[in-house]
């Protein structure tokens, strides 16, 4: 009788294991990454990782929907063709972020609100200030050869320059990120600082995502911001000074 409670006992023991091996078990998860952990770690400097969290209302993330290495691979080829990918206008999102805590609603799952999306590309270059300032409510900072920021998206556009291959190119980093309610436009009417705090974090994420890959693809003289990019000044005052 003790032998067959003995191999009883050890028969559910074995089992409890392998249903935790299985993938269907109740064991601990891996925790997701940290804002200064995401995508290569884009966002390591203190400033850029507050702005993450900010921007996305999230500590932690699922980065699985990013494509870092095809976003490399085409900018590499960009920059040695001089040209964007015709196969590829659009381009690759080198980093595509959802809250961990999203991942059980259907909003998050689908890229809704609180998600960041990181798409670089090769352009032909930079828009001219001018032809854009119509944009709505758009705000200009001072990075690479030209930064701006809506309530939605931030977008710095620098030259990559390489001496090994010899190329050179412009490179669009955009950030964009579905704002939590999906009313940026009354969120800037009723409170502008709000809508001031979201421009300047969200072009300090498109600037530290174009210094990540500037650095990854080994880009010479790209004339981008260190850490929170500056005001720009208004056409306007350019003009009287």
């Amino acid at each position: 009788m003790r032998t067959a409670l003995t191999r009883a006992g050890t028969a559910l023991a074995v089992a409890g294991v392998l249903a935790g091996c299985s993938g269907g078990g109740t064991g601990p998860e891996e925790p997701r990454p940290a804002a200064a952990e995401v995508c290569g770690g884009f966002a390591k400097e203190a400033g850029a990782a507050a702005a993450l969290r900010a921007v996305t209302g999230a500590d932690r993330f699922d980065e699985d929907l990013s494509m870092p290495e095809k976003a490399l691979a085409g900018l590499r080829e960009a920059v040695r063709s001089g040209r964007e990918d015709p196969s590829r206008p659009q381009g690759y999102p080198y980093c595509w972020l959802l809250p961990a805590s999203g991942e059980e609603g259907e909003e998050g799952e689908e890229g809704g609100e609180d998600s960041l999306q990181v798409v670089v590309k090769g352009v032909e270059g930079a828009p001219q200030r001018g032809a854009l300032l119509e944009s709505t409510n758009a705000a200009w900072f001072v990075s690479g050869e030209q930064a701006f920021a809506t309530g939605g998206q931030g977008k710095v556009f620098f030259t990559c320059r390489l001496t090994a291959p010899a190329g050179r190119t412009v490179i669009e980093t955009s950030a964009s990120s579905a704002h939590r309610g999906d009313d940026a436009d009354a969120d800037a009417d009723a409170d502008a600082d709000a809508d001031a705090r979201r421009k300047t974090q969200l072009i300090t994420l498109a600037n530290a995502a174009a210094r990540h890959v500037s650095e990854e693809l080994g880009c010479q003289d790209d004339g981008l911001a260190s850490g929170v990019p500056a005001p720009a000044p208004s056409p306007s005052r350019s003009a009287r000074s």
